[in-house]
């Protein structure tokens, strides 16, 4: 079962203030988005949610958080049954994928590809790339037994 610290660093870590390469939130950026949401956290306090040495925030964090990284709150809550264990994992593995793509350059290629002309031929010719690529990853996941992909 993924940890909140767990939860919390692949939110961090796929959603990105400038977009796909750009660098991680700082946590006074997150504490500071919190608390324009009315809900009081310090950078520090999200330092120690993030190294595991806390792990039991408010529901008012959980909800702040999950509406800064615009996830489902149920993300960061532990699972009582199956399908809500079902759910946090699905997207746990969306975050990860998120970040494997943009680890790749998958995500700044179809921004790339969305800022040109949609009369441009060159936008057709980008979604051909960008289809091979997703491919490419997919074929990757499949061949290391990644269960997502099978």
């Amino acid at each position: 079962m993924l940890s909140f610290r767990d939860k919390l660093n692949a939110a961090f870590d796929a959603v990105r203030p400038n977009g796909p390469d750009g660098p991680e939130y700082r946590n006074t950026e997150v504490a500071a988005a919190l608390g324009e949401l009315g809900v009081k956290v310090t950078g520090s306090y999200l330092g120690l949610l993030r190294n595991g040495e806390r792990d039991n925030p408010t529901v008012n964090v959980v909800q702040g958080l999950a509406t800064f990284f615009d996830l489902d709150p149920v993300y960061f809550l532990t699972p009582t049954t199956p399908q809500a264990a079902e759910k946090v994992a699905g997207i746990h593995r969306d975050l990860m994928r998120l970040a494997e793509w943009r680890d790749k350059g998958v995500l700044a290629f179809a921004l790339r590809a969305m800022l040109l002309e949609q009369d441009s031929g060159q936008l057709a010719e980008a979604a051909k790339v960008l289809l091979e690529q997703v491919m490419e990853l997919r074929r990757t996941d499949r061949e290391s037994g990644n269960p997502s992909q099978q």
